[in-house]
């Protein structure tokens, strides 16, 4: 999470992928980096043991959350 941030500070649009497990301290992260407000998208634990095609299945249900953070918002530049 905290690398996405400086990314965005830096310019870079980002998103970080949270895995569910590791949501609180994504959370954490954004408090005390001073973005509460940023979003970010969670996917489910664990990824591991997937096979190719579970992978790519998981990527097209993220990726179109991906794509409307990195173009329309909900990083910490555009607030």
């Amino acid at each position: 999470m905290r690398d996405a941030i400086e990314l965005e500070w830096e310019g870079i649009p980002t998103v970080a992928i949270i895995a569910e497990p590791l949501v609180g301290s994504a959370e954490a992260m954004k408090r005390v980096s001073g973005v509460p407000d940023y979003e970010y998208v969670v996917v489910p634990h664990p990824t591991g043991g997937l096979d190719r095609d579970q992978l790519r299945q998981r990527a097209r249900e993220i990726a179109p959350r991906l794509l409307e953070l990195l173009t329309t918002g909900g990083r910490p530049g555009d607030r």
